[in-house]
This record gives structure tokens, C-alpha cells and sequence, in this order.
């Protein structure tokens, strides 16, 4: 087959190579629309299965709602499963999709429901038939909307979405590879019409994509561009570590500080990234805020001149004694409010660890808030004052029960843990389409 750098046409696709990554996985989910793309990718999987050393396999296939034609489609991808020997679970849309955005708001239901699926699975990892072409197209239509180093490094191998692992085992192949699969399989792929839609930017961009090609702006050409944009990233990001390291403290309300002198000396692109991992460590989100406020924010922190204090992405940023200051804001983002009867174990607002048990009903996990703060504020000397207010605790009917952070314990019969993940979450370098 033919690789994404245009080379090896006829080579053979060695399953075990493809998906050797994942080899040490307990389980793993494959989403499958039916497309020529999805449908060679579980092709491929179930040839790695038949070869010995795979996980157990879990074939996943949605019905967005979109079109009348969606549930014979993922029957179809069932019956394809069943005669591969492959476990098949089919997933119905749940929600109804907005009229404005259906783009951005069917990939995020998608990445839900499978989650969710793969999850209840015992998978950790979904993978995805995103390939070559897919990458290629990426690339530009990033370009079109201004993105700069990290967007335009494309698609990555494996990335992180909302606590879920996305795996995109086939982004050395082309879409001619992946349909060459199919047709000799004997299977007749699903031709989705929202592929060929001009209502949508990447259906758009494709039909672009043979008049580039045509100047040199072909798929291998952007591939490589993209390979050569992500070392950049990960050479930016080598030395924002090394400025984490040296120049930046962690309070265990979740609170950060960092040495101004030191920020400001780096290059702007190493500033930009900087100031964008502290905000979506601080603030509590999967995803940094777009370029354009992110830039004016590290251009007003570059300015001495006036004074600072601004809230962005639910982070409020200020500028005291030398140190940049960064605290979660407490109150508009909405932190999470969540009934804890009987107990809970996860992350809470992206930032704590948190373990209940032995919790009676009426007990809620919410925000210390500004009341709870003026309580406790002695036990936490060292925290900033607002993110003292955004840490977790635990109110009864009558108010405030437990606030261990700042020393105030949970009444007999309760344990409550809640330590801060803020330093991990500092260290993940994460993405962003835009910066």
C-alpha cells in the first residue's frame, strides 16, 4: 500500500506493525461509521486479532439522528462485526443536534456516547480511521483560520478527549489504501452525503485538495509540513517545562504563581504556550482559550506600564511583587455542583482527586465559595485568596460540612479526600488547534 510520503505502492500493510502502539491495552473500541475508512480500520483490526497478541476488540457504530438511512447503516456494520468474529455494540444519538455548528457538535456527542461505550467496554482507547488525506486536510483548514505551531502540527497518533483516549492508528495510509482494503474484502462501504456537503468547511476543503496538489501542495507534502511543526511543539514545549521547573509554584488550592522576569524574557511563542497550559491547568478545562485572547493576554503581561487583572477561560490573571498570578474563578464558569450520596471517586473541576464514601443523602461536592473561604482562610496561609474559594468541599442541608484542604473535617462516617492533580496537570502538554 501506499504510505502518506507517497512511497511503497503495493506494500503490504503488516496489521501487528500498524497498531503495535496499542498492543498492551486490556481492551479496545473501534469506531466504525461504515464509511470505506472506518470499515478497512476494523478489517485491520480483526487481521491483528487473527495474528495473535491483540486486546480484546469492541466494534462501536452511531447513529447520529442525521439521516433515515443511519440505523440500516450501523446494522450493517454489526452484521460486517458478526462475520469477523468481533463484538458489536451499536450507539443512538441521545440528544438532538443544534441547527448552526452540526459539525462541532456531532464530533462532540460522538466522542461522548463513545466513551461512554468504550468505558462500559473496559476499553481506555477508541480508535479512528483518521488518515493521510484527513491529516492533510486538517493541516489546511487550520491554516484558513490563522492557527499557528501546534495547530498546524495536525492530528496526532494519540490524544486525550474529556478523560478518553483517541487512537489514530492509520495516519501513515491514504483513503486510496483504506478503500483498496475494502473492495477486496467484498464489502460495499457506506457513501455518507455530509462528505460531499459545501455546507461543511472539511467537505469544502476537499474538493479544494486536487487544485493544490496540482501547485505542490499535495497530502505528503502537508504531511511532512505537519510532522515538521509538531517537533517545533515539542521543542517549545521542552522549554516551557523548564521554565515550570524553575520559575513557577503550585498551591495545593490550586493556585499558581510564576516569576514575571522569567516569563517575559522568553520568546512569545514559548509565552503563549506557557501562560496556555497554566490557564487550562488553573482553569479547570480540557481545552486552552483561542488565539486571539490568549495573545492579547501574554501582550498585556508583557506591558508593565499599567496595571493587570483579567479573567479569561475562568482563570483570573494579575501581576503582584514580581509574580504573575493565576486563580480559578469562583462563580461564573458555574464549578461542578454534584450529589455525592453513597460516595463518588473522580476528578473534580479538572484540578482534585477526589474520594467520598459513607455520604447520606442530601450531601452535595461544590465550590468552598466565598463564605466557606472567610471561615477557613487561616488553615492555608500560603493560598491565593481566590482559590481558596474554588477548592472542593462537602455541604449538608444546613450548609458547609467539610472543607479537608483547608482543615475543616468531615463529620464521623464520612471520609473525604481531595488532593490536587494542578502540578500533573501542568505537566500534560495537551493541544490547541490554535496556538
Amino acid at each position: 500500500m501506499r504510505a502518506a510520503d507517497g512511497g511503497g505502492a503495493g506494500e503490504a500493510i503488516d496489521p501487528a506493525r500498524l497498531f503495535a502502539r496499542w498492543r498492551g491495552e486490556g481492551a479496545l473500541a473501534v469506531a466504525v461509521s461504515g464509511g470505506a475508512d472506518s470499515l478497512a480500520l476494523m478489517l485491520l483490526a480483526a487481521r491483528w486479532r487473527d495474528g495473535g497478541g491483540a486486546p480484546r476488540l469492541i466494534v462501536l457504530s452511531l447513529d447520529h439522528g442525521l439521516r433515515p438511512e443511519a440505523a440500516a447503516e450501523v446494522a450493517m456494520v454489526g452484521r460486517i462485526a458478526a462475520s469477523l468474529g468481533l463484538a458489536f455494540q451499536p450507539l443512538k444519538a441521545d440528544a438532538l443536534l443544534p441547527s448552526s455548528d452540526i459539525e462541532a457538535a456531532a464530533r462532540a456527542m460522538r466522542y461522548r456516547l463513545l466513551g461512554a461505550a468504550a468505558r462500559a467496554a473496559g476499553a481506555s482507547v477508541v480508535m479512528t480511521a483518521h488518515h493521510a488525506d484527513d491529516q492533510a486536510e486538517t493541516v489546511m483548514l487550520r491554516l484558513a483560520r490563522g492557527s499557528g505551531i501546534y495547530g498546524l502540527a495536525g492530528m496526532e497518533a494519540e490524544t486525550e478527549r474529556d478523560g478518553l483516549r483517541v487512537a489514530r492508528p492509520l495516519l501513515a495510509l491514504r483513503r486510496a489504501d483504506l478503500r483498496a482494503i475494502v473492495a477486496r474484502a467484498g464489502f460495499e462501504p457506506v457513501a455518507d452525503p455530509h462528505n460531499e456537503d459545501a455546507r461543511f468547511a472539511r467537505a469544502r476543503m476537499r474538493a479544494l485538495m486536487p487544485r493544490l496538489a496540482a501547485e505542490g501542495v499535495d497530502t505528503p507534502r502537508l504531511v511532512a509540513t505537519a510532522a515538521r511543526f509538531r517537533s517545533a511543539a515539542l521543542a517549545i514545549d521542552s522549554y516551557v517545562d523548564r521554565l515550570f521547573a524553575s520559575d513557577a509554584t503550585v498551591d495545593e488550592a490550586g493556585g499558581v504563581r510564576l516569576d514575571v522576569a522569567a516569563l517575559v524574557a522568553e520568546p512569545e511563542e514559548t509565552r503563549l504556550r506557557a501562560v496556555s497550559r497554566i490557564l487550562r491547568a488553573v482553569g479547570g478545562s480540557a481545552y486552552p482559550p483561542r488565539l486571539g485572547g490568549l495573545g492579547a493576554l501574554v501582550a498585556a503581561m508583557a506591558d508593565d506600564s499599567t496595571p493587570l487583572k483579567r479573567t479569561i477561560a475562568g482563570v483570573v490573571v494579575d501581576r503582584r511583587k514580581g509574580l504573575f498570578r493565576f486563580q480559578r474563578e469562583a462563580g461564573r464558569d458555574g464549578l461542578p455542583d454534584i450529589a455525592v450520596a453513597g460516595g463518588f471517586a473522580g476528578v473534580w473541576d479538572g484540578r482534585f482527586a477526589v474520594n467520598i464514601a459513607g455520604a447520606p443523602s442530601g450531601v452535595r461536592l461544590a465550590a468552598l465559595g466565598g463564605e466557606g473561604r472567610r471561615l477557613v482562610a487561616s488553615c492555608v496561609p500560603d493560598a491565593l485568596p481566590l482559590a481558596l474559594a474554588a477548592t472542593p468541599a462537602l455541604f449538608g442541608p444546613d450548609g458547609l460540612i467539610a472543607a479537608p484542604l483547608l482543615g475543616l473535617a468531615p463529620p464521623a462516617g464520612i471520609t473525604f479526600a481531595a488532593p490536587s492533580i494542578l502540578k500533573d496537570r501542568l505537566l500534560d502538554r495537551g493541544r490547541s488547534d490554535d496556538l
